[in-house]
C-alpha cells in the first residue's frame, strides 16, 4: 500500500524512525511501452539521420561526375556539412556549385536545418 509522504512520516514518528526529509516526488507508475514511444520520438531511434539521407542522395546533390571524388565528411553541430574533395580541381567545381549543392541539401527530408557548406581538400 503506498502513503502520501506526510503519512509515512506520522508512521515514522509514532514508531519513533527518522522522518523521510528528500525533496523527490513520488510519480505514479507508467507502462514501458508509453516510456519507449517518447524516447524512440524524441532521440529520432529508428528514423535516417540527416548524414544517412546526404550519402544515400549524393550523386543527386553534386552530380554522377563529382559524386566519386567527393564525399561528405561529417555534420557540425547539424548546421553546417563538411565535403571532403579528392582534390584541388573538384574542391573549386564544387566552390562554384557550393549554392546549388546547398539548395539541394536544404530540399531533401531533415536536412533544412543545414545553413553551410565547407570543402576541404
Amino acid at each position: 500500500m503506498h502513503f502520501s509522504r506526510e503519512v509515512n512520516n506520522l508512521i515514522a514518528n509514532l514508531r519513533g524512525l527518522p522522518e523521510d526529509r528528500g525533496r523527490s516526488v513520488s510519480r505514479s507508475a507508467k507502462p514501458i511501452d508509453s516510456v519507449v514511444e517518447v524516447i524512440l520520438e524524441r532521440y529520432k531511434i529508428g528514423k535516417p539521420t540527416a548524414e544517412e539521407i546526404i550519402v544515400k542522395h549524393w550523386k543527386e546533390i553534386v552530380g554522377e561526375e563529382t559524386a566519386h571524388r567527393a564525399r561528405p565528411m561529417k555534420l557540425v553541430n547539424g548546421k553546417q556539412l563538411v565535403i571532403l574533395a579528392a582534390n584541388s580541381v573538384i574542391k573549386q567545381e564544387l566552390l562554384f556549385a557550393e549554392r546549388q549543392i546547398l539548395k539541394r541539401i536544404r530540399a531533401l527530408p531533415e536536412c533544412g536545418a543545414i545553413r553551410d557548406v565547407s570543402i576541404k581538400g
